[in-house]
């Protein structure tokens, strides 16, 4: 390797946007603003998600207009576990946060939100870590928040057939919906999978899809049944209207978005007078119908794309909690007591 060349713990030098401050110590030259954009770099250039770099980021920005509230050190080497405590701790207690910059910040936050940030902040320090960029992680005398581990609650029979019902008339947007619907319900797909589909992702004749930007950006095939197909079909070649590859479209012949979808299922499920509809809901939904139907937790790892089975366990014990409460009505034993 040509001297010069050796690996450093961040290329500032190329970085117009890093605070370069007088100092023989790298550690303490960079402020904690531009080690977060530096961070963020490197998501995208790993090639991470653009759903996963977005929410790091937004769980970064979130932590550094903490710091800034409380007056927190700039130098992440500063930063110690009562600093992090006290921003879990925010976030846990607070009411609203973030001066309520949005809906989800003047809600209550579930402990399972602050775990969410305990791990976008455990990443982003082990990666200053491996980069040389400090030599002490304040996270490793921080124990990780303890989430409750919910009974994932799947749509019915029922609800499915009535969210589809209101999809019934022939317009473009109708059918559209109708056909994202079942597309969830019968792949399980994540919502920023299902909007980056294109047309020649699939294939009519064997009703195989083609995901190739996956969280992680890891690639599948996953498959629809003949009546999803019918409907993608209507909606494809009888009412689709637009020069974009991509497969959704909005009224205006442009490509539909991640929140266009969540937005569109959201008000369906409002609509339906069904509670808590959501994209992430018709994901669980397919799983839980999966496992239902017989089908085994390896190919449902698979057919979702986890990399372990730590989530499918969570249908797995779902299912089993659903099956249990329909054999006890069977089976009470109060209700079966001889006369």
């Amino acid at each position: 390797m040509p001297k010069g060349m050796e690996k450093q713990p961040l290329d500032h030098l190329t970085n117009p946007n890093l605070n370069i401050i007088n100092s023989p110590n790298l550690v303490n030259i960079i402020s904690l603003k531009a080690l977060v954009d530096g961070y963020i770099l490197n998501c995208r250039c790993e090639g991470k998600s653009p759903e996963t770099t977005h929410t790091y980021e937004e769980h970064l920005r979130r932590f550094l207009w903490y710091c800034r509230q409380q007056n927190f050190p700039d130098d992440p080497q500063k930063l110690n576990a009562s600093h992090l405590r006290n921003f879990f701790s925010y976030i846990a207690s607070e009411p609203v946060r973030w001066n309520g910059s949005s809906t989800s910040a003047r809600l209550p936050a579930t402990m399972s939100t602050v775990g969410h940030y305990y791990r976008v902040l455990k990443t982003f320090w082990g990666w200053l870590k491996r980069e040389g960029l400090i030599t002490d992680n304040p996270l490793d005398n921080v124990k990780r928040p303890k989430t409750e581990q919910k009974i994932v609650q799947a749509l019915t029979p029922k609800e499915v057939q009535k969210l589809i019902s209101l999809c019934s008339a022939k317009t473009t947007v109708d059918t559209r919906n109708k056909a994202i619907i079942m597309m969830f319900l019968d792949t399980g797909l994540r919502v920023f999978e299902l909007a980056a589909l294109k047309l020649s992702d699939i294939n009519m004749d064997t009703g195989t899809i083609f995901v190739g930007h996956g969280k992680g950006n890891k690639q599948r095939m996953v498959r629809i049944g003949s009546i999803t197909r019918k409907a993608l079909w209507h909606y494809v070649t009888l009412y689709r209207k637009g020069e974009s590859e991509l497969l959704f479209l909005t009224k205006t012949k442009k490509p539909l978005n991640t929140g266009a979808i969540k937005l569109m299922i959201k008000r369906l499920g409002k609509k339906a007078g069904i509670p808590n509809v959501h994209v992430h809901r018709m994901r669980h939904t397919f799983a839980i119908s999966f496992l239902r139907a017989g089908g085994d937790i390896f190919t449902l790892q698979y057919l979702l794309g986890h990399s372990n089975l730590s989530m499918v366990q969570r249908y797995l014990k779902s299912l089993n909690a659903d099956d249990a409460f329909k054999a006890h009505q069977k089976y009470s034993p109060i209700d079966n007591l001889k006369d």
